[in-house]
């Protein structure tokens, strides 16, 4: 599964007694997951927790989950004895939890000789470091191809700052935005996908909107989500609208000019061209917001 098709990937505890239902598609708005073991739950449910985790995945092999699963551990050694588990083989992949260029080799050493995909996540000072950065990305460079998306671990990033994201902007306007753009600068253009960090305010859909916007303009074609009311919003932000769609089609002609204008904007296929593949893969994942097909209908 690539990032645009995780769509929104909602974050649930492993002990929330729905788990089952959830996956089986009792949102059908949903289409990837991370069952989480680690920030959802006390170190005194630990235990619960595992034991859990392993009856999930019996059950998980006898059904047709209709999403992508992912998984969060705690830790390397949760990692190791996940892999060990009967019926691992059932989820898509791992969620690794504050990764850094110093630990990311351990990780790694579990995920060699396996064939899922992983997702590491920033989350640690390092975010505020772009040359660890841009070691960390040499690092993951030999396995890019099962890295679905790198997370940015919006919260935890925060917290070492001793601060919470405003209630009244986005991310944007505030000390994520520079790292958010760092992360995006770094990974996105050595091949990797960026997932946008979680809204933590999920009452605020307006504002959930406008970062959702905010996060398309820099390349974040993903986003976390800790609340199913947070699923249609994110995925309505992410249908092209009928003018974007056609303006992308016409960009990867085959005979498309090397320049042409359309609704008074410049179209170039040679600096386009990546955009317009990410906006036909948006198109047929989500759907095309039709409000502006009359526009589109007039692309000159």
């Amino acid at each position: 599964m690539n990032a645009i098709a995780l769509g929104a990937t909602l974050y649930i505890p492993v002990l929330r007694p729905n788990l089952i239902e959830i996956c089986l598609g009792s949102n059908p708005e949903l289409r990837s997951i991370v069952v989480c073991l680690e920030d959802s739950i006390r170190d005194d449910e630990v235990e619960a927790a595992q034991a859990r985790f392993a009856s999930f995945l019996l059950t998980l092999n006898t059904i047709s989950p209709a999403l992508a699963i992912y998984v969060r551990p705690r830790d390397v050694s949760m990692l190791a004895w996940m892999m060990g588990l009967p019926g691992i083989e059932a989820v898509d992949g791992f969620v690794l939890p504050k990764v850094e260029s110093s630990n990311i080799a351990h990780w790694l050493s579990i995920m060699v000789g396996t064939n899922h995909a992983f997702m590491p996540t920033i989350e640690g000072a390092e975010a505020f470091d772009r040359a660890a950065l841009e070691q960390l990305c040499k690092q993951l460079l030999p396995f890019r191809e099962r890295v679905t998306a790198i997370r940015i671990g919006g919260n935890d990033i925060l917290n070492i700052l001793g601060v919470r994201r405003s209630k009244h902007r986005t991310a944007y306007d505030g000390p994520l935005g520079a790292v958010i753009r760092d992360m995006a600068a770094t990974f996105i253009p050595a091949g990797f996908a960026v997932a946008a960090p979680v809204f933590e305010h999920y009452a605020s859909l307006d504002l959930l909107r406008e970062e959702v916007e905010q996060d398309i303009e820099h390349g974040l074609l993903t986003k976390t989500a800790i609340h199913p009311c947070q699923i249609s919003v994110i995925h309505g932000c992410y249908q092209p609208t009928a003018c974007e769609l056609h303006e992308a089609q016409a960009i990867l002609e085959a005979d498309a000019r090397a320049v042409f204008g359309s609704q008074g904007s410049m179209c170039e296929p040679a600096t386009h061209r990546r955009w317009a593949g990410n906006v036909i893969a948006r198109a047929q994942t989500f759907g095309v917001d039709e409000s502006d097909v009359v526009s589109a209908i007039r692309v000159a």
